[in-house]
């Protein structure tokens, strides 16, 4: 059994249990999958782990942060080395410069058209891409943010979310469904929806002004499940993944539609990258959909 970095799919495997939803790639296991997804036949996806790449030091190994610290010709050969994977070129990953906040973009022919350059341009600023178009795939990139996969089974229509707090406070799961409804007509009730690994509530403490910020925009967390205080600490833990599970029922989605990872990637030093453990020095994964030609 081939090792990647001190990692192989046996102990890659000791982590999953009835519950988690996810499991490694039957061929490449230092890439995650969704059971449902993996059902599908029109549709390909995965959620890298820190395994089987080339970095160094805290970025090892499989780092796919085009914006961390990291070598950029590491960098650059990780995501070559996903590409081959799955027999594409690294520029068939559509994966925007997230800034936190909630800015979609359709990826349609017209941008498929742009340069590199013009493209980058109009991917500065987006936390969340949509498309019908097919052999391109859609990723978000994460290191304790909510990594969200979307696919309109009927409509034949995929996005990527990058859901951090501030993405989650405006609503960004809600954007997005809606410009999939206004643009291809999709039905809350079509969609599969995937939530990938992030920081645990355990781990996950914010300051009363961000559970403030979500009280503000309507957001009931009353509910010990999605957040509490610990012992003597004035200090707020939420749970962001449960927070998008729920938006994502408030809007229509079937309970039995939605898979949501219990993987913390705060506590799972062995297979993710987290930014909130590493600090600055950390390394990214990446999550993404495609649609299959």
């Amino acid at each position: 059994m081939r090792r990647m970095n001190g990692m192989t799919k046996r102990n890659l495997s000791i982590w999953r249990n009835e519950s988690e939803p996810m499991r490694p790639h039957p061929q490449y296991p230092n890439l995650l999958l969704f059971d449902q997804l993996a059902a599908e036949e029109k549709v390909l996806h995965f959620s890298t782990t820190r395994a089987g790449g080339v970095s160094n030091g805290s970025f090892s190994s499989f780092n796919m942060g085009n914006f961390s610290d990291d070598d950029p010709l590491k960098i650059r050969e990780n995501r070559e080395i996903l590409a081959r994977m799955f027999y594409l070129t690294t520029d068939q990953f559509i994966t925007p410069h997230q800034t936190h906040g909630t800015g979609l973009l359709t990826i349609d022919q017209s941008f498929l058209s742009l340069s590199k350059g013009e493209a980058m341009e109009r991917l500065y600023g987006v936390d969340a891409t949509l498309t019908r178009e097919k052999g391109i795939f859609l990723c978000a990139t994460t290191a304790d943010c909510v990594p969200i996969l979307l696919y309109d089974k009927q409509k034949e229509v995929i996005a990527a979310i990058h859901a951090g707090w501030r993405g989650t406070v405006g609503r960004i799961v809600e954007k997005t469904i809606r410009e999939m409804a206004h643009l291809y007509g999709t039905s809350p009730g079509d969609l599969l929806a995937a939530i990938g690994p992030a920081i645990s509530m355990e781990h996950y403490e914010v300051g009363a002004e961000v559970r403030e910020q979500f009280s503000h925009n309507g957001f009931d967390l009353s509910d010990p499940s999605l957040s509490t205080t610990k012992g003597l600490s004035s200090r707020w833990h939420i749970d962001l993944k449960e927070i998008n599970r729920q938006e994502l029922l408030r809007l229509g989605v079937r309970v039995d539609h939605i898979e949501k990872s219990e993987l913390c990637t705060y506590s799972r030093e062995d297979l993710f990258f987290s930014a909130r453990r590493q600090t600055e020095h950390s390394g990214r994964m990446l999550t993404g959909i495609m649609m299959v030609p």
